[in-house]
């Protein structure tokens, strides 16, 4: 019984991990990302994903006028 607990907790978590990874950028907007604290891109609109504990979106920029 506590094997099968324990594996749905680890499901559940990876789950949450992945979920947090996908990110939406919106329309007028951009995202600055950070990898390990360096400049590795600006996301435009659309779908992204990052790598989990290593990107991290260091801004979000508005870009109406």
């Amino acid at each position: 019984m506590g094997f099968l607990i324990a594996i749905i907790i680890i499901v559940v978590l990876i789950v949450l991990i992945i979920a947090s990874c996908v990110k939406i950028v919106p329309q007028a907007n951009a995202f600055v990302v950070e990898r390990l604290g360096a400049y590795q891109g600006t996301w435009e609109v659309g779908l992204h994903f990052k790598m989990p504990f290593i990107d991290r979106v260091a801004k979000r920029v508005l870009l109406k006028e």
